[in-house]
């Protein structure tokens, strides 16, 4: 007996109007304010004391005349993350970290007319780390990117 009372008082409390979803639409409209992906630091130094801070290097390929004029780099690996510079067909790159979708490669870019430098990357670090380097940094998309030797 005392089981089926218990039984029913907790199916009326589960039934009960009180605190249920309500109807009003204004409760649930967001804020209108534009949400934006700030910046993601590049890291380096993720493979370990044993190699270089950015371990490979790479070019930019794959743009065309009749879409892409230049490659973004951007703040943080979305697409709606700030422009940080232009790269074009050609740019060199240090590749130093990946998205974890595999998307958005990490990289250094030496300037242009420095290409040469090797922006403080080819030394090993102890642990990872933001780079803070000379050069820029920030996030491309992998499909315009194409790893070479050294």
């Amino acid at each position: 007996m005392n089981r089926s009372i218990l039984a029913i008082a907790l199916l009326l409390t589960a039934c009960s109007r009180e605190g249920a979803f309500s109807n009003d639409p204004s409760l649930y409209q967001s804020n209108t304010t534009t949400l934006t992906p700030g910046v993601q630091a590049v890291r380096v130094g993720e493979g370990g004391p044993a190699y270089p801070a950015c371990a490979s290097s790479g070019l930019v390929v794959n743009l065309s005349p009749g879409g892409e004029a230049y490659l973004p780099l951007r703040a943080a690996p979305f697409t709606e993350a700030q422009e940080v510079a232009r790269l074009g067909e050609g740019a060199k790159l240090f590749l130093c970290q990946r998205s974890l979708d595999q998307r958005w490669q990490g990289v250094v870019v030496p300037p242009v007319d420095s290409p040469q430098l090797d922006c403080g990357v080819a030394a090993t670090l102890a642990n990872a780390s933001a780079y803070a380097g000379p050069c820029k940094s920030g996030w491309v998309l992998s499909s315009f990117v194409r790893p070479v030797a050294g």
